[in-house]
């Protein structure tokens, strides 16, 4: 990677403050400093909303800067420098991201902000503080005196006062309020997404056999700092499969419907661990037949007709978030709450043909939609 070549008299410190949450940059301040290799030191800080104080200050020890996401599609870059006696510069740059804060928006706005610190130590680049100002009152990151000037204030404020040495603060223009801090409000404000998920999924019953088939989710997600949290209602349908519960044959339909709550921690900047647990019922349609003649039976065995079984179960699994679509892996546990056999009246009384499992390993493979609402 190419070297930043500073002047003498410029500061070898980088001071960055990035308005997100601390999970998704852990690597950033790694990503900046593999830019530099002429000893400027990289430091990286977290914080959840914009400090219009802050924004511009500038010290002559070290560069400050500021990640303001604008959205997941932008970010705002500001800069601020100075080496006495000259005043303080700016730099002010809107940087276009894919998918946010992801592994390749990082990559992109540590280039970009190495190129940043290169311009700005060159002297090729950087702006006084009051076009700086503007700059960031015409994207609605800072608000009050930073409002955006229209095009004919524009003369006015570079002309220098009479009687003092630097150019006065440029009043807004309109009447209107200025627009809101869109980085602070996201921060604030952790969004609610709607969730629909469909998916496959396999499930091991023991003597009942293997169950499969597909799945659908209806649910709500509240994004936290570090995690999401998920409310929702799921349904499965279970296919129809046969097996031997001597000396009849049977056939079971299981529809699984639940009510689900659970968390999603972040593990990496768009890998999720997902942790649910669920309350509900199997809806088993069960139909027999006997299999092979015996003087011992009497009529069809008793498990025969519509259960409805009361059943708990708990999720673990990986999710990846995209931008709408996310992709996850599930393996579930299914415990029943009551005990549920296949039992057939004999001569000698009642006998126990054969017993589902009452703990039951799944695994689903889901693709979820998420959209904000």
């Amino acid at each position: 990677m190419a070297a930043a070549t500073a002047s003498r008299d410029f500061p070898k410190r980088l001071a960055i403050t990035v308005v997100a949450e601390e999970g998704l940059i852990g690597t950033f301040q790694q990503r900046v400093s593999s830019w530099f290799s002429d000893g400027t030191e990289v430091l990286v800080s977290v914080t959840s909303e914009v400090n219009e104080a802050q924004l511009l200050t500038s010290s002559p020890v070290e560069v400050r800067a500021w990640i303001v996401p604008l959205s997941t599609e932008s970010a705002l870059l500001t800069f601020s420098c100075v080496s006495p006696p000259a005043p303080p510069r700016h730099l002010v740059r809107e940087v276009h991201l894919r998918s946010g804060l992801d592994e390749i928006g990082l990559e992109r706005l540590a280039s970009v902000v190495h190129s940043a610190f290169v311009a700005l130590s060159q002297g090729v680049e950087g702006v006084e503080r009051e076009q700086a100002e503007r700059e960031l009152g015409a994207v609605g990151v800072a608000t009050g005196s930073f409002a955006p000037a229209s095009p004919a204030a524009a003369p006015v404020a570079a002309a220098p006062p009479a009687a003092l040495g630097q150019a006065p603060p440029v009043p807004p223009t309109r009447a209107e309020a200025p627009p809101p801090d869109r980085a602070a409000t996201h921060a604030k404000e952790p969004p609610v997404a709607l969730l629909v998920a469909a998916g496959y999924g396999v499930r091991l019953r023991g003597p009942e056999g293997v169950g499969h088939g597909p799945s659908l989710t209806l649910g709500a997600q509240l994004r936290g700092a570090r995690s999401a949290f998920d409310l929702q209602l799921s349904g499965q349908y279970l296919f129809s499969s046969d097996f031997d519960a001597p000396p009849f044959s049977a056939s079971v339909q299981t529809t699984a419907l639940r009510a689900q709550i659970g968390i999603e921690p972040r593990l990496k900047s768009s890998l999720f661990g997902q942790v649910l647990l669920g309350l509900g019922a199997d809806i088993a349609q069960v139909s027999a037949r006997a299999s092979s003649s015996s003087a011992m039976l009497v009529a069809v065995p008793r498990a025969d007709g519509t259960q409805v079984r009361s059943v708990g179960e708990f999720s673990l699994g990986i999710v990846r978030h995209g931008e709408l679509l996310d992709v996850g892996l599930v393996v579930q546990v299914h415990f029943a709450f009551e005990q549920v056999q296949y039992t057939a009246t004999t001569s000698e009384g009642e006998a126990q043909l054969v017993a589902p499992w009452p703990i039951q390993p799944a695994l689903n493979l889901q693709g979820r939609f998420r959209s904000a609402l």
